[in-house]
């Protein structure tokens, strides 16, 4: 999810300008209104395997997807994004080919007093997204992964709900 996060900070860069000289009134319509489009955009990162948390792996993908974000003059955001990625994974230490490769994306939304450049609420918000990878391996071996979070804010940005679950099919 590294590149949907950058891509997020960006499209908000405009909104935060602007959110500091918002008025405080939350009626009308938002005052940032973007959807950003990207596509074959590369991401390099390191994790582990979700099969063997001891292996690190370095991934590379290419995303393409889309990000909504509006900002009302009340403070709260309303944010939506979508990102499908073709992923190839290398067993570091990296030797240049690839050990697996798959698709994966992502889904996330957030509602709320929620600062989109750090994620955390600052008042009453929501935020969720839901993540699928699957991959095969050289020698045949698939890995599905699956995650799923959301969290609920009260009214002070204090942490009510909070709901993460992640599952490895492995073999």
């Amino acid at each position: 999810m590294g590149r949907a996060r950058r891509s997020f900070a960006l499209v908000a860069v405009a909104g935060l300008a602007l959110f500091a000289a918002a008025s405080v009134s939350a009626a009308g319509p938002p005052i940032v209104n973007e959807t950003e489009h990207f596509a074959d955009e590369p991401d390099v990162f390191v994790d582990v395997n979700p099969c063997d948390p001891s292996q690190e792996v370095e991934v590379t993908s290419s995303d393409t997807g889309v990000i909504h974000f509006m900002l009302f003059a009340d403070g709260t955001v309303h944010i939506t994004g979508t990102v499908r990625s073709t992923v190839s994974i290398d067993v570091l230490p990296t030797d240049g080919t690839p050990d697996a490769t798959g698709r994966s994306v992502v889904w996330f939304g957030s509602n709320g007093k929620i600062d989109p450049d750090t994620e955390e609420a600052f008042g009453k918000g929501e935020s969720t997204f839901t993540f699928s990878a699957h991959v095969t391996f050289a020698d045949g071996t698939r890995i599905s992964f699956h995650q799923v979070g959301h969290v609920v804010f009260d009214e002070d940005g204090i942490v009510k709900i909070e709901f993460f679950k992640e599952k490895a099919h492995c073999g």
